[in-house]
């Protein structure tokens, strides 16, 4: 099973990415310019069907 890396925002799913990597390079780019709550939580399934 492929774990995929979803960024969460104010509690509610924004974007997933393959690696954890693209991830947080997402999510520092995302905080420059945004001031909220965010996480980043691994999962395992397919892409277009993610959760918690």
């Amino acid at each position: 099973m492929k774990t995929y890396y979803n960024i969460y925002v104010n509690d509610d799913f924004w974007r997933a990415f393959d690696t954890e990597r693209e991830a947080k390079k997402y999510l520092y780019e995302f905080k420059k310019t945004h001031h909220v709550k965010t996480e980043i939580i691994a999962t395992g399934g397919k892409k277009s069907n993610v959760s918690r």
